[in-house]
């Protein structure tokens, strides 16, 4: 049996790349410190703008766009340390009152700095859905998980996103419900969430770190959108958005710089939705991103905890602050990010437990090597890594023995396809995927040689051919030593 964390958080936000923009620091401070960290995101951010003239082509296609920004995600939950995911549709829960899938609503802008809905979100749009149905996914989520502290967005939703402002009236009612032993939710204990936290910036810390920002950058040559368009800070002295809260409403703040790398590092994986990341060794702030609406926004040094009214958010806090006072360093780690522990209505089928019995939120459900293997990279990366693996290690096989003037040119071009091969691996599906493609090369190759130099006209008895079969493993070798921070599969986390 696993003994649950002491400290268990869970953050609930309305698309992809919120929770690092939003909370980023949060998050990967809690992994560091030992605290059971899970996300909840409400959609996959269909109708979002994309920023690099490369990933255009995504904006007219949502579905893609979705596929493309879930990848986004992972890879920045894996740098902050979360433990696990889930999107709010993927809780089988309340069938045919709910919508299969549920999207990303869109917006208009009211005015400068302030959202509104499109006009033309559609019936399973996020901010259209009752928000009781919506509640009640995300209640069975918090009686399995039963966190110590729920996190989501402010009242306003940051500046007005109706996906923003859903999730926090979802996230409120779901803590309720979750609290409610006369609701059933196939038969899941009650549980009352003891904390419940806004996110929120200390306003006077906001603008000092606005001035700091345009000071510093003032000194050099302006920075620039793909497009062209001069990328430009905030005015420190206008109207903030509804995250910069007076000094009064904040509980406490955290150092956030022994995990400052690990923040830039996510909000770089949000390519779609964020620019110009960079780091900054501030007074008042650790790097800089810049967002579609061509503003850069600094990163602060500092996390403030923002308690919802009636909550205390002075024991996560302590956690925090006794972390960083302790000098605790996260363990780096190649794993991905967990998938979300399959949920069920029927207590007795609950991975996590059923009826009264406590939750085991760092559980995971077993999974042969295959199974493990499909959940770290996707079915297409394990397909993709197999196939690059097998063409690669054939190509090579064929032309390991060509030379131009003299020289090997073609063991070279063979030995540099099997790396790529196997880097490519990496990147799409992480280490299963390298392990994958490393024996499709290695297996073909092989194969082809007849199991032995000189079994047929390709691979001969000679020395280059014995380079050949050798090298070929040592390139996929060579691919598993490249730093992982190069790769979306990095993450920095605390284990217990």
């Amino acid at each position: 049996m696993t003994t649950q964390p002491e400290h268990r958080l869970l953050a609930v936000f309305a698309h992809p790349d919120d929770e690092t923009i939003g909370a980023g620091g949060l998050l990967a401070l809690a992994a560091r410190a030992g605290v059971d960290v899970s996300v909840v995101t409400c959609t996959r951010g269909e109708r979002g703008e994309v920023i690099p003239p490369d990933l255009a082509h995504l904006a007219a296609d949502h579905e893609q766009l979705a596929r493309h920004r879930e990848a986004e995600l992972s890879a920045a939950l894996a740098e902050l340390g979360a433990h696990r995911h889930l999107f709010l549709d993927q809780v089988p829960a309340l069938e045919g009152r709910r919508p299969a899938r549920i999207r990303d609503s869109g917006m208009r802008w009211v005015r400068p700095g302030l959202a509104g809905p499109a006009e033309d979100a559609g019936p399973d749009a996020f901010s259209t859905l009752d928000v009781d149905v919506a509640a009640g996914l995300l209640a069975v989520v918090i009686r399995h998980v039963r966190p110590t502290a729920v996190l989501t967005e402010e009242p306003g939703g940051g500046y007005g996103h109706p996906d923003h402002v859903h999730a926090h009236r979802v996230t409120a009612r779901a803590v309720e419900i979750a609290a409610d032993a006369a609701e059933p939710l196939g038969g899941l204990a009650a549980w009352p969430v003891p904390t419940v936290l806004w996110v929120a910036q200390e306003e006077s810390h906001l603008r000092a770190a606005l001035a700091e920002l345009a000071d510093t950058l003032g000194r050099h040559a302006p920075r620039h959108a793909p497009d062209g368009t001069v990328l430009t800070v905030l005015d420190p002295a206008g109207e903030m958005s509804s995250l910069a809260v007076p000094a009064g409403e904040v509980t406490a703040s955290v150092d956030v710089r022994p995990v400052a790398e690990q923040v830039l590092a996510a909000l770089r994986h949000h390519r779609t939705q964020v620019q110009a990341v960079a780091p900054i060794d501030g007074e008042r702030l650790v790097g800089y991103f810049g967002l579609s609406n061509a503003v850069l926004v600094p990163v602060l040094d500092r996390v403030h905890l923002r308690a919802a009214p009636g909550s205390d958010a002075s024991a996560l806090a302590a956690v925090l602050t006794r972390a960083d006072d302790d000098g605790a360093t996260p363990v780096p780690s190649s794993a991905p990010v967990a998938p979300a522990p399959v949920l069920s209505e029927h207590p007795a089928d609950a991975s996590l437990g059923g009826g009264t019995a406590a939750a085991t939120p760092s559980a995971e459900p077993r999974r042969g090597a295959l199974g493990r293997l499909v959940a770290s990279g996707g079915t297409v990366g394990v397909l993709v890594s197999v196939l690059a693996g097998l063409v690669m290690g054939a190509l090579g096989t064929v032309v390991h023995r060509f030379t131009l003037d003299g020289l090997p040119a073609g063991i070279v071009l063979g030995l540099a396809g099997v790396l790529a091969a196997a880097v490519a691996a990496r990147a799409i599906a992480g280490g299963g995927g390298l392990l994958l493609a490393a024996l499709a090369a290695v297996g073909v190759t092989q194969a082809m040689a007849f199991l032995r130099p000189g079994g047929d006209v390709l691979v001969t008895n000679e020395v280059i051919s014995y380079a050949w079969l050798f090298g070929a493993p040592l390139a996929c070798v060579a691919a598993a030593l490249l730093p992982a921070r190069w790769f979306g599969d990095h993450s920095r986390r605390r284990r217990t």
